[in-house]
């Protein structure tokens, strides 16, 4: 299934986080770092693109596994912007990741810790549960899973829920990386956007093009990935689609963040083909939300006029 009709955006969490942003201009141990700015954001990527949706006033229901302070702060975060939150308590803590951002160009590194605790039954559980906030099986529905998982969950848990989603009819999508991507991929979700590295240990080759990605992106639907989106960074965007290749080259733009901007993208593509964009111009406005997310330091923080803004100078290339 590749039309996205649906009314029902749902996203699937395991691995709940919060970032904290801390915008330096330089760092080396031994020294004390003054911060030139800091902001909180959300974390995990599906959750992100739940953040963004309702910044951009699109109806939507997140959920996973939540607990403690950080889990608190996170669905107060998402509900603010309008999310509707369905998360399952468990035990451990949310994690709060910390991005260190260089100011000068917004390059970062990630630094997180593990500590979400469920067990078995609850990710049986949280199966269960996401697949009974989709409507009725035949009526359209999004169901968006992915980020890494917690320890204790085996490496292809999104598998099962991906393929009995896809069986009811809902358009599904995963973002991951690593083992994770690897092991959910077989899978065949209707969407995946993996980077170039992670399409890299998909297709056991190096991505470094737009026409690299290209080719890497049409050997993918010819594995049942209706529409693989391989993002490459500051060159951009390719996607293979049921209309064609399609190449989105970045605006050039002061970045304060990466952080989010990739889930962004994701987001942009839901709320595009929501509104009965065809493919092209579903991918101009999501290039144009990821770019609104650079300009901020918070973690999936944007301006939805920032949006309004970048689009119309937005392209789209075929390729």
């Amino acid at each position: 299934m590749t039309d996205l009709r649906a009314r029902t955006v749902v996203t699937v969490t395991p691995n709940s986080t919060i970032d904290r942003v801390i915008l330096i201009d330089h760092f080396a141990f031994g020294e004390t770092v003054r911060s030139t700015g800091a902001a909180w954001g959300m974390g995990g990527k599906p959750a992100v693109s739940s953040f963004v949706l309702g910044q951009l006033g699109m109806p939507c229901t997140a959920t996973g596994f939540v607990a403690g302070e950080a889990g608190r702060r996170m669905v107060a975060m998402l509900r603010e912007v309008g999310v509707q939150t369905a998360f399952l308590p468990v035990a451990g803590e949310t994690r709060t990741t910390y991005v260190i951002a260089r100011a000068s160009d917004g390059q970062q590194c990630t630094i997180t810790v593990e500590s979400l605790e469920p067990t078995p039954a609850d990710a049986d559980a949280l199966a269960e549960h996401a697949l009974a906030l989709l409507p009725p099986e035949g009526e359209p529905a999004v169901l968006f899973v992915g980020g890494s998982l917690p320890p204790g969950m085996p490496v292809d848990w999104y598998t099962p829920l991906i393929r009995r989603a896809r069986a009811r009819g809902a358009f599904t999508m995963l973002d991951a990386s690593g083992r994770t991507l690897e092991a959910n991929a077989s899978a065949c979700p209707d969407l995946v956007k993996p980077d170039e590295a992670e399409v890299a240990t998909l297709l056991g080759r190096a991505v470094r093009t737009p026409g690299e990605a290209a080719e890497a992106a049409r050997e993918l639907r010819q594995r049942g990935i209706a529409v693989p989106v391989i993002t490459l960074g500051a060159q951009g965007a390719v996607a293979a689609t049921p209309e064609g290749t399609w190449f989105v080259p970045p605006l050039p733009v002061k970045v304060v963040s990466t952080a989010g901007a990739g889930d962004g993208f994701n987001a942009g593509i839901i709320q595009a083909r929501l509104r009965g964009a065809d493919w092209p111009e579903a991918l101009r406005w999501a290039g144009a939300v990821a770019t609104a997310v650079l300009l901020t330091p918070g973690t999936g923080v944007l301006r939805p006029e920032d949006v309004e803004r970048l689009h119309p100078h937005m392209r789209v290339e075929r390729l």
